[in-house]
């Protein structure tokens, strides 16, 4: 069953589950966040295939994530800042531009199948993830976030560890995206333990030339 959702569309991913904080300047925005304010209504965060943030006519690709508004701080001038927890992925089956001032669409809410094989996929990729951290060490010589992040995902399940790996990837927003559009959990850890193989030896590659120079111990 399909419903309508208020859409925004961003430059920028967002996954279930994560925290994302937003400007709200433009009218059309503000009109929207106070609406889902008033109402208790989420809306729908889709990133822009073609155009900008400030175009209204921007094409957003038909994936997108359900935001939930868990905090807000109102300006003077009518502006205001807003944090959104991801919440549901929904496709959009039909776009309606005109129905008000922002976008809305005609969505359908996806499922959130672990697919075959799933906590084997999660422990390779938390393994894979252990390694990308270890190295992002190395360069950085800053092992807070990863213990952090270590400590906090040992337990996760399937789904929300590959939400949470996909969240942290240093990728451009098509890659987020194309993780986004997976349908289970399983192929989306899969990928995400080949996009952090390549990253872990792409800052191996790294280090050598550092180590080389003096600039950073052997990493093990």
């Amino acid at each position: 069953m399909s419903e309508l959702l208020p859409l925004f569309p961003l430059g920028s991913v967002l996954f279930p589950g994560a925290l994302m904080p937003l400007h709200i300047f433009e009218p059309r925005y503000r009109l929207l966040i106070r609406r889902c304010m008033e109402r208790h209504h989420p809306f729908g965060i889709v990133l822009i295939r073609s155009g900008s943030e400030v175009d209204p006519r921007a094409e957003p690709y038909d994936v997108g994530t359900e935001a939930k508004i868990v905090a807000e701080s109102p300006l003077p001038d009518g502006r205001s800042y807003i944090v959104t927890r991801g919440e549901r992925r929904f496709a959009v089956e039909n776009l309606i531009p005109d129905a008000e001032p922002y976008l809305v669409g005609q969505v359908r809410y996806l499922d959130e199948a672990d697919g075959d094989g799933a906590a084997s996929h999660a422990s390779v990729a938390l393994e894979a993830l252990g390694s990308y951290l270890l190295a992002v060490v190395a360069v950085t010589d800053d092992s807070r976030g990863e213990r952090a992040l270590a400590d906090d995902l040992r337990d996760a399940l399937p789904r929300d560890l590959a939400y949470r790996i996909a969240g942290s990837l240093a990728v451009d927003a098509p890659q987020q995206q194309a993780l986004l559009e997976l349908e289970t959990a399983s192929a989306r850890l899969k990928e995400e333990t080949r996009i952090l193989n390549r990253e872990t030896e792409l800052l191996r590659d790294l280090l050598v030339r550092l180590r080389e120079r003096g600039e950073r111990p052997e990493l093990n």
